[in-house]
């Protein structure tokens, strides 16, 4: 009897180990869309909370999918505008560079180092049409990939919007663990996921912005889709603004603006790096407890791993794992 009831345990095991791959196969092509769909899933629950009494679940949820998809449709539509003026103004700019020896005195002189800079003017347009238009197959693959992930996404986000909170209560009724433990650790997960979108992509945006307005001051052309640009560079911890902010620096000193590129200099050491620092001390490290460098690793693996939502749900992993290793140690090491 007993042998018989292991067997029937044992067969379910391998039946749902079968099952669980052939799942894993099937949401792999769409990872991104559905890691996306729940992210912002869990930006919006709360205002679907405030909404679905007053004009009921499944209108809330259709108004912030429409609300959410609206927003990008327009922050698409400005950078599909601003991107080809901004790389044909960066194109416009190298080749406008003093040309050859001439350019990387002047360079060797300012840095002490030298610079191919010809070869590397040269070779910027020809790289970035390679990028954009070198494979059309590739693009139209990527497209029809984009297509079907676009839809995913959205029809996956209004139903976790709509049932995002029965799917919870289903999940945590399966955990073999007590309810304090289960609601330590959904708590637990909910702050670590406000505190990474906070303080990251709330500071990264912020960050983008107050750099902008530097190069703004300055009279760097197309502020707007540089300013993008540094939203997305300050997502990653090692490079920051500064990516941006140091080459347009150095090129108003080889333009022998140097009181703009002094101030460009000044600004980012002050300004920037102050509204930095202030903002992660108020969001991140208060709300998270996660050193810098664990975040540093959590970005980097999560992008290895997840592609582009790596860079939201690496520092998430990273920060669940050590609620879990200190409810274990408080919870069951410690008093065993």
């Amino acid at each position: 009897m007993v042998r018989s009831s292991t067997l029937r345990v044992g067969f379910f095991v391998a039946l749902l180990t079968v099952f669980a791959y052939l799942l894993v196969l099937i949401v792999r092509p769409f990872l991104t869309a559905l890691l996306a769909a729940l992210l912002l899933a869990v930006l919006l629950a709360p205002a679907q909370r405030r909404l679905a009494p007053r004009a009921g679940e499944k209108v809330a949820a259709f108004g912030l999918v429409t609300l959410s998809l609206t927003a990008v449709a327009a922050i698409v539509a400005v950078l599909v505008v601003a991107a080809p003026s901004g790389l044909t103004d960066l194109s416009t700019v190298l080749q406008g560079f003093p040309a050859g020896n001439a350019a990387e005195r002047r360079i060797e002189n300012l840095l002490g180092v030298e610079v191919p800079l010809e070869s590397i003017v040269e070779s910027v347009p020809r790289r970035v049409a390679e990028l954009l238009f070198g494979d059309v197959s590739m693009l139209v693959s990527a497209t029809t990939d984009f297509f079907l992930g676009a839809v995913l996404f959205l029809f996956v986000l209004y139903y976790l919007l709509v049932d995002g909170d029965s799917l919870i209560d289903w999940v945590e009724d399966r955990l073999p663990l007590n309810d304090e433990t289960t609601a330590e650790l959904h708590e637990e997960a909910y702050q670590t996921t406000w505190a990474v979108l906070k303080g990251h992509v709330f500071v990264a945006v912020v960050q983008g912005a107050v750099a902008g307005v530097g190069l703004f001051v300055v009279g760097i052309p197309d502020v707007l889709f540089w300013s993008f640009v540094m939203m997305v560079l300050e997502l990653f911890p090692v490079l920051g603004v500064a990516g941006v902010l140091g080459p347009a620096a150095l090129y108003l000193g080889l333009q022998n603006r140097l009181l703009a590129a002094a101030f460009l200099v000044v600004y980012g050491m002050t300004a920037v790096a102050v509204v930095d620092d202030y903002l992660r001390a108020r969001v991140v490290d208060r709300e998270s407890s996660l050193h810098s460098a664990t975040i540093l690793v959590g970005v980097f693996g999560g992008v290895y791993a997840f592609g582009v939502m790596g860079l939201f749900y690496g520092p998430i992993v990273v920060g669940l794992f050590k609620t879990l290793a200190r409810v274990l140690d408080e919870r069951y090491v410690s008093e065993s």
